[in-house]
């Protein structure tokens, strides 16, 4: 029998049969296409929209990706103290529902003032929710099913991606109100299938040698790489789509059609991770991809030559999803069961501080040079650092069931 798929001390039995798998990875995956995918990162395609529309301007529309940013990271930072006082589903539903709120009041069109209250809001709910549903989705499952779950619940923010990229050009046609209210229809329908479909896990029990534990250095260069990570998220989602469509001068349709691509490899990305994961490990999968994205960020810097532009679509969803599974999947390589909320705790936090404080100064810096280039210069140097932080001779993984 292999130990590694054994329950760690006070959890309940692990879950083996294959339809509660496949519900553990549909809720992980609704979950963050509602958080993550429609109410966050479907605002990349919609920034065309809102500044033709004279909603907001380019560097505005910037600022609003810092405030989205920097209501994840309150939400990533209170996570676990709401996870504390409700049930993990009564959390992940309510912060669902406030992400769904947030997209009716912003579909109406009063302004850049207006709208930063429920950017804050989508993200701090999306925050909330990456912090306590991935973790809680791993801890049901033996470990050979990891690369599977961490596919499933990331992949929701491909789809998400794919999604909009889709639908925000053909509702742009009706204009930018009718977008957002195509995206809070959706995440109502999501929030209510999540809701009808969640059973609460079994609560963590922790033993006396497990409450408190420092960061070991591994830990501590895998959660420097995954703010890194985030800076690169921040180019990518805020300026993509108007850098190939106004910049560039090829139109909302192909920018948003880079955006359904981008989407669709992010959607394929996570479940094609998982499976390289489980046969060659976490650590070695994260650096590779990490650097082959690092380059595809780098792409556009030197040439807006369109198969270079779609490959670097192509690496950016890879970037998007693929990368976050292997990061999620390696907290849990490095910490173990008891470990890995800890550790994703921190992580998330890192990361919604690299996106809030990445989306902000690059937001500046366009602001200062009205140029997209030296943003996605900045982004493929982060990625290389990142790289190099994950290389597997710098950490060995403990086994996933382990004491600590």
């Amino acid at each position: 029998m292999n130990c590694a798929a054994l329950p760690a001390a006070g959890e309940g039995a692990l879950a083996t049969d294959r339809r509660t798998v496949w519900r553990l990875a549909f809720l992980g995956l609704a979950g963050s296409l509602v958080g993550n995918g429609l109410a966050r990162f479907a605002y990349t395609p919609l920034v065309p929209v809102l500044v033709e529309e004279g909603w907001v301007t380019t560097a505005e529309a910037g600022y609003l990706g810092a405030f989205n940013y920097a209501g994840y990271f309150v939400g990533a930072l209170t996570g676990l103290w709401v996870g504390r006082r409700m049930k993990t589903g009564h959390a992940a539903v309510s912060n669902l529902a406030l992400c769904v709120v947030s997209l009716f009041l912003v579909a109406i069109p009063w302004g850049f003032w207006w709208m930063v209250p429920w950017r804050f809001l989508a993200g701090y709910g999306a925050g909330v929710v990456m912090v306590l549903v991935p973790p809680s989705i791993l801890r049901q499952l033996p470990s050979e099913r990891w690369g599977f779950a961490t596919g499933g619940v990331f992949a929701g923010i491909g789809l998400g991606i794919a999604i909009s990229g889709i639908l925000i050009p053909q509702l742009a046609r009706l204009g930018a109100t009718a977008s957002w209210l195509g995206l809070a229809i959706s995440s109502l329908v999501l929030t209510a299938v999540v809701h009808l479909m969640w059973r609460e896990p079994p609560p963590i029990q922790r033993g006396p040698s497990t409450e408190a534990q420092s960061l070991r250095l591994p830990a501590v260069f895998l959660c420097t790489a995954y703010g890194l990570y985030a800076v690169a998220i921040a180019a990518y989602s805020i300026f993509w789509v108007d850098f190939l469509a106004r910049d560039l001068g090829l139109g909302l349709a192909e920018g948003g059609f880079h955006w359904t691509v981008l989407g669709t490899c992010s959607l394929g990305a996570p479940l094609l991770a998982g499976w390289l994961a489980a046969r060659h490990g976490f650590g070695a999968m994260l650096s590779l991809l990490l650097a082959a994205t690092g380059i595809g960020a780098l792409l556009p810097v030197f040439s807006d030559a369109g198969p270079l532009l779609y490959l670097s679509s192509i690496l950016g969803g890879v970037l998007f999803v693929g990368v976050v599974t292997l990061f999620s999947g390696r907290t849990a390589e490095l910490a173990g069961r008891e470990g890995q909320q800890k550790l994703w705790w921190i992580m998330t936090l890192l990361f919604a501080i690299g996106q809030s404080g990445g989306s902000y100064g690059l937001s500046v810096l366009y602001d200062a040079t009205l140029a997209y280039r030296p943003l996605f210069a900045i982004a493929g140097a982060a990625l290389l650092i990142g790289a190099i932080l994950t290389l597997p001779p710098l950490a060995r993984s403990r086994p996933p069931g382990a004491a600590r």
